[in-house]
């Protein structure tokens, strides 16, 4: 609001056009903010746990009263008992994991007492202690299937990019080597004929499988037990598969049977020009061996 503007029309009640001095527009102004206030605390309260994107935000502010952990400079203990103190306290929380700061367990759960829904905006669930939630009458949901093609074009991506090196290429490019080492040679090796194992052969694993397999790819796999709907090699462990495979691709939940599945040992199988690409957790991959 330009106050030159109002000072001006209140000192000059003849020019007005609106019949509304400057005293009367801030009082309109504060009941007008009053009342959003008021329709604001109406709204049911909703934990965040999400780094901020402008239009996911919006719209959830249209529903809720967004308590934004991110934007609230707190630590974790504060902020929940900031929450739990509420007059209306929140009954739903929003998490994404993969370094989240926020684990869904006993703790949260105690400090946060009035929540009822949990919803997890990806697939995985480690950061989450579904048998206390579950213990609790705290219902739980996630993404299910939603990203998985984006996921399984994410990583049939990752591939291309590594053996035909077109990451690599562009960055020579932009160093200003080519005039001081000559031609680069972007092409790589072929997708096709390469021997693909696949760690985790659920839906995303099963939709990286079929698009491989249209490049020439032959397809093998490591999971808890055989899938007999699939005419793939089974391999009963990682090193197995690793040994008869060029590619790696992570592609299982993170649990404590998988923590750290490849190893140093399996990319000694794997041979030092193979691939991994992982699309599941970090702790998937014990980079600290690697």
């Amino acid at each position: 609001m330009d106050h030159r503007h109002w000072r001006n029309t209140d000192e000059s009640p003849g020019q007005q056009t609106s019949g509304c001095s400057l005293r009367t527009a801030r009082t309109v102004g504060f009941r007008i903010s009053v009342m959003a206030s008021s329709a604001d605390e109406q709204l049911p309260a909703l934990l965040l746990f999400r780094v901020r994107e402008i239009d996911f935000h919006a719209a959830l502010r249209e529903r809720y009263r967004v308590l934004d952990f991110f934007t609230s400079g707190e630590t974790l203990p504060a902020f929940l008992a900031a929450a739990a103190a509420d007059a209306d306290p929140p009954r739903a929380a929003l998490i994404v994991g993969g370094g989240n700061p926020a684990r869904v367990d006993a703790a949260f759960l105690d400090a946060v007492p009035s929540l009822r829904f949990v919803f997890n905006t990806g697939a995985g669930m480690d950061h989450i202690d579904l048998a206390e939630c579950a213990r609790r009458g705290v219902a739980v949901a996630n993404s299910g299937t939603v990203y998985s093609t984006d996921v399984a074009d994410h990583a049939v991506g990752m591939l291309l990019d590594v053996l035909r090196r077109v990451s690599a290429a562009q960055r020579f490019l932009r160093r200003g080597l080519w005039p001081l080492q000559g031609d680069y040679h972007p092409l790589g090796t072929k997708v096709g004929g390469k021997r693909v194992g696949i760690i985790g052969l659920g839906n995303i694993g099963m939709l990286i499988a079929k698009r491989l397999e249209a490049f020439g790819c032959a397809i093998s796999y490591n999971s808890r037990k055989p899938k007999e709907s699939v005419s793939y090699k089974y391999f009963a462990t990682v090193h197995d598969l690793a040994s008869e495979s060029d590619v790696l691709v992570v592609a299982c939940k993170l649990s404590k049977e998988t923590r750290h599945v490849v190893n140093r040992d399996v990319l000694d199988a794997l041979g030092k020009d193979g691939v991994v690409i992982n699309i599941g957790r970090g702790c998937n991959c014990n980079s600290q061996r690697m």
